[in-house]
């Protein structure tokens, strides 16, 4: 019995774990912004999901899947399940997808009249990487300052 309890819990401790993932199928140093109208906000668990649909520069219309932070967070921002309404029209800014040509992560969402609505994201800064070849400048020492005399 203690092996089948075993069981049971690990493989509901696996599920568990592979339920969350990172934002690393996403290339947040290339945005996308995408002007549409919604389709359907898709709100459950663990992502909510926004489906717009814009058309290109060929006239062809591209059907945008963004992910959004879960609905518990989305309510904590002041959303609700009927905050966007399909036909209505957004501009959505996000990352892309590495893999997938119309499938992002909104960043920001606005509406028509321009008022955003937040959605949850924490901003991710990394380093900017220094040119090759080039040699960092030395850090100034206080008496390097403008202004001030050398001893």
């Amino acid at each position: 019995m203690n092996r089948a309890l075993l069981a049971g819990l690990a493989l509901t401790l696996a599920a568990t774990a592979s339920a969350h993932h990172s934002q690393s199928e996403f290339d947040f140093r290339q945005g996308v912004t995408v002007e549409g109208q919604v389709v359907k906000l898709d709100w459950r668990s663990p992502h909510a999901r926004l489906y717009v649909d814009m058309v290109n520069a060929k006239g062809e219309t591209e059907h945008w899947d963004f992910e959004l932070p879960s609905p518990t967070t989305l309510m904590r921002r002041g959303w609700k399940r009927d905050s966007l309404k399909p036909g209505e029209k957004v501009t959505v800014a996000g990352a892309r997808a590495r893999n997938f040509p119309t499938i992002g992560y909104a960043r920001s969402i606005r509406d028509a009249s321009g008022k955003p609505l937040f959605t949850g994201f924490t901003e991710i800064y990394e380093p900017e990487k220094a040119p090759t070849g080039s040699v960092p400048a030395p850090a100034a020492k206080p008496t390097d300052a403008p202004g001030s005399k050398s001893p």
